[in-house]
């Protein structure tokens, strides 16, 4: 017992995960496919009970340091469900094999399916962002970086991944995984986050 409280203290406090018990940021997707910030085991179990979940993607990095996502191993592994990680960041465009394994895992995955990162804001939606593109459905595509839907701060240091977004749709280009690889360190130099706006990402919600 004393063990679980810890944990729920160190999410809650360590992590910056305390939003999370009153914002799920739960949405539906597409057909069978949803996005989230991370829950709260008992909050997870319902959720996989009600959409009959097969399989859950997190896009945390370092989650052997977390004891929330431990928790989450857990939950699937007990519930049967799959258990994916492909850990991104938000501050700095992913590098061609992320990009890679997530189109991947977009094809291969059993759904229904549920995506997450910590608080379902940034990776979360850059990974929408490019399951409509790979789905052809640009129009939807574009609008996966909404603040008031998702929380996404596009002038914090994480609107580097929308920013991608837009000049790719601009450029016209085709294939997204060679073309971030080509122009990210371009992108990263052009791209001018404001610093109150990352101050409230990177401290204040203690985003990743």
């Amino acid at each position: 017992m004393w063990d679980k409280i810890k944990t729920y203290l160190y999410a809650l406090f360590v992590e910056h995960s305390i939003l999370n018990i009153f914002w799920k940021n739960f949405h539906k997707v597409d057909e069978g496919v949803y996005r989230s910030a991370q829950m709260n085991p008992y909050t997870l179990r319902k959720v996989i009970k009600k959409y009959n979940l097969k399989t859950i993607i997190s896009f945390r990095q370092d989650i052997e340091k977390s004891p929330l996502s431990q928790l989450e191993k857990k939950v699937c592994e007990e519930m049967g469900v799959e258990f994916i990680r492909i850990g991104l960041t938000s501050r700095r465009l992913p590098k061609k094999e992320k990009l890679i394994e997530l189109k991947q895992a977009f094809e291969n995955a059993k759904k229904p399916m549920l995506m997450h990162c910590k608080a379902g804001a940034d990776r979360t939606s850059l990974a929408s962002f490019l399951y409509f593109y790979w789905n052809g459905k640009i129009k939807e595509a574009k609008k996966q970086f909404s603040f008031f839907k998702f929380g996404h701060i596009k002038n914090s240091k994480a609107g580097i991944i929308d920013y991608c977004a837009e000049k790719f749709l601009e450029s016209g280009d085709s294939d997204v995984i060679k073309w971030c690889e080509k122009n990210k360190e371009k992108l990263q130099k052009e791209f001018k986050p404001k610093g109150f706006w990352s101050f409230v990402n990177d401290k204040v919600l203690g985003r990743e």
